[in-house]
């Protein structure tokens, strides 16, 4: 795997406009069903592109969506605090071996004249990360590096009843990453 980042898109292969290869069977379903979905709308100017919008929603990175699931667990909210209290020290926690569970309701609201439609383009991604090996490294109250270990991703798209996406693959090494390095961490509500 190259040293870019790793986002849903991309684990899920959704279609690259640029790309010349056909997208599959499920995506030109979904694409009928949202033309015919759409086709009742009356667009003051021509219809934009709504599927590479739907693309773009799903560019969100791996490490983005780990992070803000860990931003919950209990021992990694004693951790950032600790690590408030002492700033200068540095804090390494070991995740062991675990697994993720996200569910998430990205959307597109479709607006005519400043007005939303009724109807949203709402999707449900599921997905379980299962990880091994990792460790976070936390300093001031900060996830400062994911340090290196694997993940087993498994995880599935839908837009109502139709299925547009489905993957399970693993294991994924996961380099040691600081990218995320300056995101705070807010505290459990």
């Amino acid at each position: 795997m190259n040293n870019s980042p790793l986002n849903l898109r991309t684990l899920f292969s959704f279609p690259d406009p640029a790309a010349t290869t056909p997208p599959s069977n499920q995506w030109q379903e979904f694409q009928s069903r949202l033309g015919r979905e759409i086709k009742t709308i009356k667009w003051p100017a021509a219809m934009p592109d709504l599927t590479s919008k739907v693309a773009e929603l799903f560019n969100v990175e791996l490490p983005d969506l780990l992070v803000s699931s860990w931003k919950k667990a209990r021992e990694l909210q004693e951790a950032l605090e600790e690590s408030r209290k002492s700033p200068e020290e540095v804090i390494v926690l070991d995740l062991a071996e675990h697994e993720i569970t996200n569910e998430f309701h990205p959307n597109i609201e479709i607006r005519i004249a400043g007005l939303p439609l009724p109807k949203k383009i709402e999707f449900k991604v599921q997905i379980v990360t299962a990880l091994k090996g990792i460790n976070l490294k936390i300093q001031a109250g900060t996830i400062t590096e994911i340090q290196a270990g694997s993940c087993d991703f498994e995880g599935k798209i839908k837009y109502e009843d139709l299925t547009i996406a489905e993957k399970k693959i693993g294991p994924i090494e996961i380099l040691g990453l600081s990218t995320i390095a300056r995101q705070e961490a807010s505290p459990m509500k």
